[in-house]
């Protein structure tokens, strides 16, 4: 990877960020799309920007990001990781109009848009990485506008490795993973503090990503046992949902 030319969304904090680490100690080229270029100022000052560049851009904005082919001219980039991501842990009537608009906006329709800013300038064998969520194989009460999000999200990488066979895209699923999105998610922090005991370590993670990336893998599915139980439900879904509804409303 020494000497490759990434785009990474979603590195000032979790996931992101230790991807991010990751990167540049294998000395590679790091452009950083951020809405908040102060949250870097640790990874510059211990790394340096030899190999990180930042580029200061809300992705919640369809204008801003399409003016980023501007900082591409005659730049060849070998892929994208997009490790933005947001949801509300409440009802569907509680979501406000601006909460269900920026969950699909950030999590599906502005990758999209990303997408074509920078694809005249993707090389030839380009890697697109999604981080999306074990929350797109199942029901979620009170998390449906992000299990819907990350459910299209898998549908637009999976029809992209299919549509683009020159492509590598990987799709990461994971459950839960301790970092600040649970913050937003809910403040109240009653989720992550209930399952704090399955909680992913972006760390960890972060390693099979850039791993995944370097062996062309095209699904990490974190963790493993939790995947296996979603493929069960699978095999009677409305069944197990009606005689086991309780498991759906975790976020409650």
């Amino acid at each position: 990877m020494i000497g490759k030319h990434y785009i990474l969304t979603g590195g000032t904090s979790g996931l992101g960020k230790a991807i991010l680490k990751i990167l540049l100690k294998k000395r590679v080229f790091v452009t950083v799309i951020v809405r908040n270029p102060q949250k870097l100022d640790d990874i510059i000052a211990q790394y340096g920007t030899e190999h990180l560049s930042i580029i200061q851009c809300d992705l919640q904005s369809q204008a801003q990001i399409l003016k980023l082919k501007h900082h591409f001219q005659d730049q060849s980039i070998d892929g994208l990781i997009y490790s933005s991501g947001l949801g509300y842990f409440k009802s569907i009537e509680q979501h406000s109009i601006d909460e269900m608009l920026e969950t699909y906006t950030l999590n599906i329709t502005n990758f999209n848009i990303l997408m074509t800013a920078i694809q005249p300038f993707l090389s030839t064998h380009p890697s697109i990485v999604g981080i999306g969520s074990q929350s797109a194989f199942l029901t979620q009460a009170y998390a449906a506008h992000y299990g819907a999000s990350k459910a299209a999200f898998n549908q637009v990488l999976n029809a992209l490795r299919i549509e683009k066979p020159n492509y590598h895209v990987l799709t990461v699923n994971t459950g839960p993973i301790a970092t600040p999105f649970h913050e937003k998610a809910d403040p109240s922090l009653a989720f992550a503090q209930k399952y704090k005991s399955i909680m992913l370590d972006s760390d960890k993670l972060a390693q099979q990503v850039v791993k995944g990336m370097i062996t062309n893998k095209t699904e990490i599915n974190e963790p493993k046992w939790m995947h296996f139980m979603l493929k069960l439900y699978q095999l009677a879904p409305r069944f197990i949902e009606k005689h086991f509804t309780m498991l759906f409303k975790n976020k409650a």
